[in-house]
């Protein structure tokens, strides 16, 4: 996520770090920056239904997106509300900030563990942002999500846990387990 502020003074740093997370094997939810960069080498700005667009569009990024990476060198409230969505989406969110700005009050300072910080500058940024990049690969942690279940499979669950010694999850990732490897054979 970037300010439309900032995305002209800021464009070869932000290239930096598309290409990092794409050297890394992830890809962009909303890759919206090319579309924006050619309008402004042209010299035509993106009008205010086009910003929207990308806006709305953001906001769907947050929510299909395993992670956010916001430049927050260039103040805008637009760019402050779509960090405070993923913090309150417990989207992991590196905000990071070209040395020598002004650091932004109303998005640096807020207090959530989902949220990392670094400064960069124009030779490092993309270094700087590898780290939380490894940190936050999907692949390399357990995957979470609610499930719902009635009383009986509950108590069994109960039960089983009782029986094994092991969580109800143990015991729900093993019964998968031996499910996948049931329909590979």
């Amino acid at each position: 996520m970037v300010p439309r502020t900032g995305l002209k003074d800021n464009s070869d740093n932000i290239k930096q770090v598309i290409a990092a997370i794409k050297e890394k094997g992830h890809t962009l939810a909303s890759d919206w920056v090319e579309e924006a960069y050619t309008n402004l080498d042209k010299g035509t700005a993106l009008d205010d239904q086009a910003w929207q667009t990308i806006t709305k569009a953001s906001f769907e990024a947050i929510a299909r997106s395993d992670i956010v990476i916001a430049d927050v060198s260039y103040d805008s409230t637009a760019l402050g509300y779509q960090i405070a969505v993923a913090i309150q989406q417990k989207k992991p969110t590196l905000l990071i900030l070209q040395e020598g700005k002004r650091v932004p009050w109303f998005t640096w300072n807020i207090p959530s563990d989902f949220l990392s910080k670094v400064e960069y500058t124009d030779t490092n940024v993309a270094e700087k942002v590898v780290p939380f990049l490894e940190e936050n690969d999907i692949a390399t942690k357990d995957m979470r999500f609610n499930f719902f279940i009635d009383r009986p499979i509950y108590n069994y669950l109960r039960w089983a846990a009782l029986k094994t010694g092991k969580t109800k999850a143990e015991i729900l990732r093993e019964l998968v387990q031996r499910e996948i490897e049931n329909k590979e054979v």
